[in-house]
């Protein structure tokens, strides 16, 4: 703990009290916001402008200067949540602090005077009730509007309360967050103040690399993730309103949580698995990620019409995992979940993971089929196809999940003289691991009509609803004991004929 000396010049100021916590000072651009009096300080920023470090530096000092204040952190997915409050606990270690802190969570920080920092993911239920000190909103283009409105009263009853909404430039002209920018950049005042950040403000940005990514990519991403600059539908195989009219805020359904949801059957002697599902699984060269996406049937509770919806229960990726990891990571979710199929890529890296999956859940008494697909363009133009068909149709949900939907945002198509489409992320534009997971993943699934008494009515179940009107329970799950979804992947074979 630093002497009182100390702490009186680092409560005066953010920006002494980031020097002295960290050594550095913050950069022009992060003092101009820190400094800001607006009741809204909102910050539209390119890839690595510094984002982070000034919502961790804003949180920490306004927990550290006002005794009993709460700070709450609400960031788009359950990832991102851990990954910023991640971020404050390194700080947290820092010697102004260390004596400071009297509980640290993945969710939370409690400093000895009273002050709390709460990190959750978007959900209207881990933000209703609260009476909030600074509402920092991560990664604000991916949160749904609805979610903004039960979040924005949380300050009301706080004097000198103030919000910092923070994101890459998603969303359409009429998302809060582009909204609030605007009004920010056009007319700033003791309410709206905004700030625009492409990569280059950064004083660590190497500007020779920063033009040759330039050079490499196309004017539509490089614009939108270097310099911060909304780009609408065009070029674009999903629209804007196609992703987030399949979104929802509904709780993932980890394997673990999964064990626990499945009962022992004492006369069988065994656990009874009942929630079928199937699984995507990308396979990732050295730079990218393994990814698995798991998709089910989701029992709705009656509360849509006959035709069964899709939802993601779970999914995960990992940077730089050895391939024997991600096998055995691969059939603890099998293990966990009744998997029905598993369409897992054979191609480039596939096919020797896939053959010790397909072996590993053999020897474990696994009754998972894992089959091999081949992706090709012909099948990347079917199985996208299949996924943009039932978003318009409004039977797929996606959980709110920030590099997944970055990746169905990036994702271009270009008419090939062969007459196919090609369909990809950019070269060097990000990854396209979860998008290709989720592409797999769908080929498995075969739309069905739900059957008489299969899903029980609910009355009265809590539930979230999508941009399409779909209703999904807040604990969703998927339909027990359902076979007729799952089937072989489609157009698993290399050839010149249509995949699917």
């Amino acid at each position: 703990m630093a002497d009182a000396g100390t702490l009186i010049r680092a409560a005066r100021d953010p920006v002494e009290f980031s020097r002295l916590l960290c050594g550095a000072p913050l950069w022009d651009h992060q003092i101009a916001v820190v400094r800001s009096q607006a009741r809204y300080r909102v910050i539209c920023s390119g890839r690595q402008a510094g984002k982070s470090r000034l919502l961790s530096i804003s949180a920490l000092h306004k927990a550290f200067t006002s005794p009993g204040c709460l700070v709450l952190i609400v960031s788009a997915g359950e990832i991102a949540a851990q990954r910023v409050l991640a971020d404050i606990g390194d700080l947290c270690g820092r010697p102004l602090l260390r004596g400071s802190v009297v509980d640290e969570t993945k969710s939370r920080v409690v400093l000895t005077n009273g002050s709390q920092i709460l990190s959750v993911p978007a959900s209207q239920r881990q933000i209703r009730g609260w009476s909030v000190d600074l509402l920092i909103l991560d990664e604000a283009g991916f949160i749904d509007g609805d979610l903004w409105r039960a979040a924005e009263p949380v300050i009301i009853a706080r004097p000198g309360s103030r919000v910092i909404l923070c994101s890459s430039p998603w969303g359409g002209a009429e998302h809060f967050f582009r909204q609030m920018w605007q009004r920010g950049m056009d007319r700033p005042d003791e309410m709206y103040e905004s700030w625009h950040w492409p990569s280059s403000i950064s004083p660590l940005v190497d500007e020779s690399l920063l033009a040759e990514i330039r050079k490499r990519e196309t004017a539509e991403y490089f614009r939108r993730e270097y310099l911060a600059e909304w780009q609408d539908d065009a070029g674009t195989f999903f629209s804007e309103a196609e992703i987030t009219g399949s979104v929802a805020d509904y709780d993932l359904i980890s394997p673990e949580a999964m064990n626990l949801m499945c009962p022992y059957d004492s006369e069988a002697g065994r656990v009874i698995r009942p929630f079928g599902a199937a699984m995507g699984l990308d396979w990732a060269y050295s730079q990218d990620a393994q990814a698995a996406v798991v998709v089910a049937a989701l029992d709705d509770g009656g509360l849509n019409g006959r035709e069964l919806a899709y939802f993601v229960p779970w999914l995960e990726y990992r940077y730089r995992c050895p391939y024997s990891q991600w096998v055995d990571r691969s059939a603890e979710i099998a293990m966990a979940y009744e998997m029905r199929i598993i369409g897992s890529e054979c191609n480039g890296v596939g096919a020797a993971p896939t053959e010790t999956l397909r072996d590993r859940l053999y020897r474990q008494g696994s009754a998972t089929v894992v089959s091999s697909v081949w992706t090709d363009a012909r099948r990347k133009q079917s199985g996208f196809g299949k996924i943009k068909m039932m978003m318009q149709q409004g039977r797929l949900v996606i959980p709110r999940e920030p590099e997944l939907l970055r990746q169905l945002r990036a994702l271009e198509f270009e008419a090939m003289d062969s007459g196919t489409v090609r369909i990809a992320v950019p070269a060097r534009a990000g990854h396209d691991d979860l998008a290709m997971a989720l592409l797999q993943s769908i080929s498995c699934i075969r739309p069905s009509l739900r059957m008489d008494g299969e899903i029980p009515e609910r009355p009265g179940l809590e539930h979230c609803t999508t941009g399409a009107g779909l209703k999904v329970p807040l604990q969703a799950r998927p339909v027990e004991w359902h076979m007729s979804s799952y089937m072989v992947p489609s157009g698993r074979e290399r050839g010149t004929d249509a995949a699917w």
